[in-house]
């Protein structure tokens, strides 16, 4: 008995030990080890040792550093890492800037406690796994086997951007008077429960105004303000959604959304860097978007387009559609470029900045994520792994420039290769005339020049076989003695060259004939390397391989890709593409209509449009946010139905703010639209087709001051190139756009630096803005010939020129005290300074 009883007691605490070593090996894997790997395996892991520790090992973590054992297994009391990780010695902490959460603490504590188990793993264990028999990994929240679930502890999974898409039902409200159609009751149920009331609707002229300005970046002419007028006064409702849909269905609509969307992915018409050199295609891309917009491309087909335009189409474009496939693809382009880097040997860091852009512009354009921490470590604030990073990357990374695609419609290239075939075919005849001319007096000058050789140097020429050293001076003296064309040219004697010249002449001239390919600034892919995530994002230092993968919270597993039947590309981007628009990513729908939301009301419902992580902002209505991103994707991905729904809600119609209630606050006009209205007023703005870049002329003192611009090239793309002044009165969208220079009227106005996504343009109040309305010389000009315009349309009289004035620059009549003001202020100082105060009102430079 007394031996069963022992052995009893020795089996129960064998069983109690390995119950212990077993739950702590599944906290190990489940909570600390990801904690050793996102907070200190940077500085205490195999590629750096801060204090000689390491925590990468239990041998190691055990061993210690310059301070001793960091874990006694065990006792937790006596483990100095538990100690650090408190923060109760102000010199020494763990984590050294951000203090780990108590529940992360804990489970270090039990983990020691329980023995410090530490089980065997590999690298590829923080990876997520591949589709295997046994199945698929499951997303953060439904299997506790997803990586992202390890590496943060589980935490971070409450993230609201990233939960699913809700169909919330508008809610009941008090007040059944006011709502319009859906937005309003989400709007009025915050109001309601706030106890605030609607600000009341805004004035007719008011409301004009504000649709032109919103929907198409300029003011509604005297005659269109007075047709609204006349017909809201009779039928308010249908004169707004007349105009509204008057608005979007003009060609000014798309030129003004289009800016949005080409801050968003950082647009420009040259490189950027040292060279900043101008790119003459880019402008393809800038009309593309254009088009998208008037055209109400579905949003998720622009997106398609944009990311794999190119796999879209089979072989040469068939028709407009599939030529802008193609041209979409710029998007992987318009980020900086250095081209001066592959003289210095510096391609590869060149390439991975590429892949750095295309990774973070996807991350803030289309899912509103920072991503550009994730290059060197885990994010510090969103469930977003390293690896996730370099998952996105890999779609990317057989991206080529491929400024060689001709963009020629299918049944266009087939003319065009037929016709320089037969060009080609007289070019060959020609050039053998002109040859057999010039053999003759190249022989003699090449023997003549051969014969001035040492005859070491002949020795040479005469080699069978020579070495490598050998073969590179025999170049050089091959170089040497061959005569330039230009050489045998003016050997010549006379009948020769009379001939020479002749049959030079018939080349030049079917060269001429020869019809070039259009191209554009596209690109596509092939044959990508393996992807490796990078320690501390140092291209020197690859590690793993990764494939190609979506945000591993979502879907872990590596991406399914279906290459195209017949181009040859990889698939890799119409993946990323698809899932980027699917109903699996709850992101790109909610990002959208929030910038559209943000450019009308000056603000988006999330008030940080590239960050829905935890570090931007929470949506001030979670609901509507929701309810706005599924009717976009119920209505096929119209913008259009998202803004006409918008701007007829009597959320948007409200006037001014007052006391207790919401309302709409004044803004000003961005810098293409107080360009565009300005010229508008003064009746110097002219459509345009689009097309390439217009360059307004700069001050010498900026291109003096410009590397770049001093130091042109062959290529004239390092320049300045003034277009002529006839050129010039285009709406702002089609002024040239560089990154090295900006053109001085639109920088003073906030236009933003295009080197990165730019989510929201800033709105500065700066001395040189007035000074720029006041003094500049487009300034000066425009109100020049907006007083010529008050001449021809209102005559010579004072009163009628005032009138007319007003109904141009502010749509309405003026009071009776402005009347007078105006008519002394003409008298004294004349009609062009009154044109000149009337741009630099307030009134015109702000919206209500």
């Amino acid at each position: 008995m007394r031996f069963l009883l022992f052995a009893s007691l020795l089996l129960s605490a064998g069983l109690a030990a390995d119950g212990a070593e077993a739950t702590g090996a599944q906290l190990f894997e489940n909570e600390v080890w990801p904690l050793l790997e996102s907070s200190c395996l940077r500085c205490h892991g195999a590629e750096k040792q801060k204090a000689d520790l390491r925590l990468d090992s239990r041998e190691a973590a055990l061993k210690g550093g310059e301070s001793g054992p960091a874990i006694v297994a065990g006792n937790p009391g006596e483990s100095l890492l538990l100690k650090l990780v408190r923060h109760t010695e102000a010199d020494r902490k763990m984590p050294p800037k951000e203090k780990l959460p108590d529940g992360q603490i804990a489970s270090l504590e039990q983990w020691i406690a329980d023995g410090a188990p530490w089980p065997a793993r590999t690298a590829a264990d923080a990876l997520p796994s591949p589709k295997v028999s046994a199945g698929i990994l499951g997303d953060a929240w439904s299997d506790p086997r997803n990586p992202i679930v390890k590496i943060f502890a589980g935490q971070r999974l409450d993230l609201w951007s990233l939960k699913p898409i809700a169909l919330p039902v508008p809610p009941p409200v008090m007040d059944n008077t006011w709502p319009r159609n859906p937005i309003d009751r989400f709007v009025l149920e915050k109001f309601e429960t706030a106890r605030l009331a609607p600000a009341p609707e805004a004035d007719a002229r008011t409301l004009c105004r504000r649709l032109y300005f919103d929907l198409t970046g300029l003011p509604p002419a005297p005659e269109e303000m007075a047709a609204f007028l006349q017909s809201a006064a009779s039928d308010r409702a249908t004169a707004i959604e007349t105009t509204v849909d008057a608005l979007l269905a003009s060609p000014r609509y798309g030129e003004h959304w289009a800016r949005m969307w080409l801050d968003v992915v950082r647009y420009s018409d040259s490189n950027g860097f040292d060279w900043d050199e101008f790119r003459p295609q880019a402008w393809r891309f800038r009309d593309y978007v254009v088009r998208s917009f008037n055209s109400d491309k579905p949003f998720d087909r622009f997106i398609r387009e944009q990311l794999a335009g190119d796999e879209m189409v089979a072989d040469a474009p068939r028709n407009a559609a599939e030529q802008d496939c193609l041209v979409a693809t710029g998007f992987l382009r318009l980020g900086p470029h250095d081209n001066s880097a592959a003289l210095f040997g510096e391609g590869p860091r060149v390439r991975a900045a590429l892949m750095n852009d295309l990774v973070e512009t996807t991350g803030s354009a289309f899912l509103g994520l920072t991503l550009s921490c994730c290059r060197c470590h885990n994010h510090k604030f969103d469930p977003v792994s390293q690896a996730d990073y370099y998952r996105l990357r890999a779609f990317f990374e057989g991206v080529k420039f491929r400024d060689d695609l001709p963009l020629d419609l299918e049944t266009a290239q087939a003319e065009i290769r037929h016709r320089n075939a037969q060009t080609e075919a007289l070019l060959v005849e020609k050039r053998k005339i002109r040859d057999a001319i010039a053999e003759p007096t190249q022989k003699r000058l090449r023997a003549e020049r051969k014969g001035k050789l040492s005859e070491e140097e002949q020795a040479l020429l005469r080699l069978a076989k020579p070495d490598e050293e050998t073969t590179a001076k025999i170049k050089v003296l091959e170089k040497t003695i061959t005569p330039s064309a230009e050489e045998v040219k003016a050997a010549l004697g006379d009948a020769e060259k009379v001939r020479y010249t002749a049959a030079d002449r018939e080349i030049k001239a079917l060269k001429e004939k020869q019809l070039p390919f259009t191209t554009g600034l596209v690109a596509s892919d092939e044959n990508p390397p393996s992807t490796h995530l990078l320690f501390q994002g140092d291209l020197t230092k690859p590690r793993e391989i990764v494939a190609p993968g979506f945000l591993s919270v979502l879907d872990p597993n590596p991406a399914d890709i279906a290459p195209p039947a017949r181009n040859g590309t990889t698939g890799r981007r119409s993946a990323l593409a698809a899932w980027l628009v699917s109903g699996r990513n709850p992101l790109t729908a909610r990002v959208i209509v929030n910038r559209i939301w943000q450019g009308h009301f000056g603000e988006g419902l999330v008030a940080t449009p590239n960050d829905f992580g935890f570090s931007g902002t929470r949506p001030l209505n979670p609901a509507l946010l929701d309810w706005l991103a599924s009717e976009l994707v119920k209505s096929g991905w119209s913008l259009k139905k998202l803004h006409r729904l918008i701007v007829t809600s009597a959320t948007y119609l409200q006037g001014a703010p007052v006391a207790g209630s919401g309302g709409s606050s004044p803004r000003r006009l961005g810098a293409e639209a107080l360009r565009d209205s300005m010229l508008a007023v003064a009746g110097r703005l002219h459509s345009s087709a689009g097309g390439p870049p217009v360059w307004p002329a700069v001050p010498d003192e900026l291109l003096r001051a410009n590397p770049a611009v001093l130091d042109d090239n062959a290529e004239k793309t390092k320049g300045w190139y003034p277009s002529s002044p006839d050129q010039l009165e285009v709406r702002s969208l089609y002024l040239v756009q560089k990154r090295g220079l900006r053109v001085p009227l639109m920088e003073t106005f906030d236009l933003p630096d295009n080197a990165l996504s730019c989510p929201r343009r800033n709105v500065s109040t700066v001395a040189p803005q007035a000074l720029t309305l006041l003094n500049s010389p487009f300034a000066t000009g425009l109100a020049k010939a907006f007083a010529e315009r008050l001449e021809n349309e209102a005559g010579v009289a004072p009163d009628a020129q005032v009138e007319r004035a007003f109904a141009a620059a502010l749509q309405r009549a003026p009071d009776e005290e402005e009347r007078l003001a105006c008519l002394r202020f003409r008298a004294e100082h004349g009609l062009i300074e009154l044109c000149r105060a009337l741009l630099n009102l307030n009134e015109f430079v702000y919206v209500d």
